[in-house]
């Protein structure tokens, strides 16, 4: 034995407290480390690997780990979804630490795609809908949504159809019940909004339906046409925004017309089943029109464009009491769009994306694009994204975006989402922190999803080898 390595092998207190049977010290040590440090630990030495191995080291750092880290449950739910896995914390020891390798390396890796901009692309041929598209598509209701647990998309029917986000099956139908036919093509979904809990649709007829996520039970039939004038050539529900917590679920909506005022009325959803009240309901200028909206718990926002003064502007309520709080006055856009986070407002107009603190109504950071901006989302608290007319997708560096003193560029990786040599006409595009899914509407009778994979799952569970 060399003298070095004889220093070494002394040094090694887990190996000296295991000489001396004080296995229960050695585990209370491993207990101490996170995912990356236990999984290195094994390779240190067979002492370690043993001591680890016959512990309770993994089941601990599995069950920590899933009460702590919102991105370990949330990828723990992915992985029962795609491989079809036990959710529950197991007894088994191998089991513990082929689920805990399992989770933290898709955690690892999602993480280490994003940063260097690695990806695959999916096609979902089964997504399209060409009736609905050869007439629909212009108006923009070429609508999609997707959770981390599915993609739901309008039918011909007038029926929603959700699938499995990760393995494209089919999971659930949600069957409408429509009011009278007021106009051509009222069974057409024009919005789509969905949680764990509760399916929302609004149509082009004026009708609103709520189902059961669960049970697919259509629960409620709601009527936005009530405050229209008929011949006013309203579009029912030009917006629809599903937010808050379970018992007290908000949704917001939008009745517009091109000649007539907008209409924004929020209700209060405690229970589905049961009377859904109108909260407040607001009559807007006819010179302003509602672009988009959103709500949460505690604010409802409103994307407005001046048609008189060719100006727009953000206006951030209360929900409780639908005060305006906010005015946020942004470039002049067509086709604007947002979205919110934290305090932080991402706002996509003609050429340009602006990043603003709502607390001071300051702009943090502007940056210009090649073309006008049809989609932005702000991924975690590392990145955002954005699309432009022509389906080039960029993503953002919001840690870099939000430093004064950072002056290089933000923009971190340009990429297609699709392998069209053609140019796109309004892209509709959904992202999170796992994947960015795009139509591309390149003609009226084409809409495959197309899919920017992050996550890059295989297609069957990886075997963790035994220790022998």
């Amino acid at each position: 034995m060399t003298k070095e390595f004889q220093i070494r092998y002394q040094s090694d207190i887990v190996s000296s407290l295991s000489r001396r049977l004080m296995n229960d010290v050695v585990e209370e040590i491993f207990n101490y480390l996170d995912y990356d440090s236990l999984k290195n630990s094994e390779a240190v030495s067979v002492q370690w690997r043993d001591n680890i191995a016959y512990g309770k080291t993994w089941k601990k750092l599995l069950e920590r780990n899933l009460r702590l880290s919102a991105e370990w449950r949330e990828m723990l739910e992915i992985l029962v979804l795609k491989w079809s896995l036990d959710s529950s914390v197991p007894k088994n020891y191998m089991h513990c630490r082929t689920l805990c390798k399992q989770v933290g390396n898709s955690v690892s890796k999602l993480r280490r795609n994003w940063l260097e901009g690695r990806h695959s692309k999916n096609e979902f041929t089964d997504f399209s809908q060409p009736e609905i598209e050869s007439i629909f598509w212009i108006r923009g209701s070429l609508n999609f949504e997707m959770n981390k647990s599915w993609i739901g998309r309008g039918q011909r029917d007038g029926s929603i159809r959700f699938w499995n986000r990760w393995t494209l099956e089919t999971s659930a139908i949600f069957q409408p019940l429509l009011l009278t036919n007021r106009l051509l093509g009222c069974n057409t979904v024009r919005c789509l909004q969905f949680n764990d809990d509760i399916v929302v649709a609004s149509y082009f007829g004026g009708s609103i339906c709520i189902w059961n996520v669960h049970t697919t039970e259509l629960l409620q039939v709601l009527d936005e046409m009530d405050v229209a004038n008929y011949e006013s050539h309203y579009i029912p529900v030009n917006g629809l925004s599903l937010g808050g917590s379970p018992g007290n679920y908000w949704l917001l909506s939008c009745l517009s017309s091109p000649t007539e005022q907008d209409f924004v009325t929020l209700r209060l959803i405690k229970s589905p089943s049961e009377e859904i009240p109108i909260v407040h309901r607001i009559v807007l200028d006819q010179k302003l029109r509602v672009l988009q909206l959103l709500v949460n718990d505690t604010h409802v926002m409103l994307l407005i464009s001046d048609t008189e003064t060719k100006r727009d502007q953000i206006q951030i309520r209360s929900t409780a009491s639908m005060e305006i709080l906010k005015t946020i006055q942004i470039p002049y856009s067509e086709m604007g769009v947002f979205d919110y986070r934290k305090g932080l407002l991402l706002v996509g107009s003609r050429y340009e994306i602006q990043l603003w603190d709502t607390e001071t109504a300051i702009c943090i950071r502007s940056v210009r694009s090649s073309s006008s901006i049809v989609f932005v989302k702000i991924i975690s608290d590392r990145y955002w994204v954005s699309c432009n007319t022509s389906g080039k997708v960029e993503v953002w560096d919001l840690k870099c975006a939000l430093n004064p003193a950072h002056t290089p560029s933000v923009l971190l990786h340009q990429l297609d989402a699709t392998n069209l040599h053609c140019p796109l006409l309004y892209p509709v595009v959904r992202a999170d922190e796992y994947q960015i899914a795009l139509i591309p509407c390149r003609a009226k009778d084409y809409s495959e999803l197309h899919i920017i994979d992050f996550l890059q799952l295989d297609e069957k569970a990886p075997i963790d080898r035994p220790i022998d």
